[in-house]
């Protein structure tokens, strides 16, 4: 069911009204719905719809975009590759009322160390296209919240078991770019859902059973 909440203060705002409005939520829903609830929670796919003076949060239930219990990152993937791409040239979007401006993903995995470098035996896995960060010894387990405005705009927060959340705004100063299954999957979600009503009948986002 939809959910709403008000956004906090999260990161100094900037001249981004979107890229502001999905930092602050989401920071919202890593403490309110990830760190108050605890560890070991299943994946949650959600979109951001703006319902002034509230951002309404819709999640996807699971078995909706990942039916048959596969990688996460994978069923992402799979619903992504039904939609086109993003264009390289992108108009810059403006949020409306009742638009949906952004698309998030909140996970649990593992994290590899900065310091600690992959055995031989776990680089060819690695390279072959296997996941290893949960084989390691020094493995750091994380709660990732990532998402994806109007605007391709990437926004996400980290906080690895135990810790405090780091929060990255693409565009920033000190935000990693982000790349990856996740985030791309993301950008099309989103894109799809404010390209036009046509191209959404065509491919079809993942959306909310209500």
């Amino acid at each position: 069911m939809p959910r709403d909440l008000h956004p906090l203060s999260a990161a100094p705002p900037s001249h981004d009204l979107a890229s502001d409005m999905v930092a602050s939520v989401l920071a919202d829903i890593e403490y309110r719905l990830g760190e108050q609830q605890g560890w070991d929670l299943p994946p949650r796919l959600f979109m951001l719809r703006l319902r002034p003076p509230r951002v309404e949060v819709e999640f996807i239930p699971e078995v909706v975009w990942n039916p048959v219990g596969i990688n996460p990152a994978d069923a992402l993937r799979h619903h992504a590759e039904a939609l086109p791409p993003v264009p390289s040239l992108l108009v810059p979007g403006e949020v409306h009322e009742d638009s949906v401006f952004a698309v998030g993903f909140m996970f649990e995995g593992w994290n590899k160390p900065k310091n600690v470098q992959l055995p031989p035996e776990l680089r060819m896995l690695r390279d072959s296209g296997e996941r290893v960060n949960h084989l390691l010894p020094g493995r750091q387990e994380v709660r990732i919240v990532h998402a994806v405005d109007l605007n391709q705009r990437a926004v996400h927060i980290v906080r690895a078991r135990g810790g405090q959340p780091r929060l990255s705004v693409a565009g920033r100063e000190g935000a990693p770019e982000l790349e990856g299954t996740i985030p791309v999957a993301l950008g099309r979600f989103v894109h799809a859902l404010n390209s036009g009503p046509g191209q959404q009948t065509e491919h079809p986002a993942p959306r909310a059973q209500m």
